[in-house]
């Protein structure tokens, strides 16, 4: 009686487990078609694509993931481009505030999980610690983008003074990560923008900054 008490909690136990990990399938294969390449770190990319074919793999014998495997060969060649370093939407930035909700969205859920790859010893703690610091630079650069999409449109419409508050909520959104060699080119591009505007209305003797 013991016996079959106990390969019943055992099959049950890794029914769980499948179930666990056809969730964690299908929430990776959603980051990766929310998150385009400019927001995703490459690391974090592979690493996520490689748990989810290994995934599928497994997944697939147990026929939990129909659709995720039909989709594998996809997958597959994925991996290979991102391990040359194509990335197909590295030029992708956030259009509507909807798309911006949705990619902050997906970036929140990537440190957890990243926590559970390291828990399940899929990756180094160093690694993933990495990664956790590069999503919350890439929060703050889809937020930047959307402004500065926005700055853009006002100065379309000769709208200077709405298009300077834009790219000062843009500055500070990028502050908040200038720890970040990326952050240079972005925050100097943004101060030359706000210096000529502030320029073109104030005058050269402009203390508006």
């Amino acid at each position: 009686m013991s016996l079959l008490r106990f390969y019943k909690e055992r099959q049950e136990k890794q029914q769980r487990e499948l179930e666990q990990l056809s969730k964690r399938s299908y929430r990776v294969a959603d980051l990766l078609n929310v998150l385009p390449d400019r927001y995703l770190p490459l690391t974090t990319k592979v690493v996520l694509l490689e748990y989810l074919i290994s995934s599928i793999h497994l997944l697939g014998r147990h026929k939990l993931v129909v659709d995720l495997e039909s989709a594998l060969p996809g997958y597959l060649q994925l991996l290979e481009e991102l391990k040359l370093g194509q990335q197909a939407s590295i030029n992708d930035k956030v259009q509507t505030h909807v798309q911006l909700s949705h990619v902050q969205q997906g970036l929140q859920s990537v440190p957890l999980l990243l926590r559970g790859l390291v828990n399940s010893d899929l990756v180094d703690k160093a690694t993933a610690k990495d990664q956790v610091a590069q999503i919350r630079f890439s929060y703050c650069l889809a937020h930047h983008d959307l402004l500065v999409k926005e700055a853009q449109a006002s100065l379309e419409l000769d709208k200077k003074a709405s298009a300077l508050e834009k790219l000062r909520l843009a500055l500070a959104e990028m502050e908040k990560v200038a720890t970040f060699e990326q952050a240079d080119p972005v925050l100097k591009k943004l101060q030359n923008t706000i210096q000529r505007i502030e320029t073109e209305l104030f005058g050269n003797n402009s203390t508006a900054s």
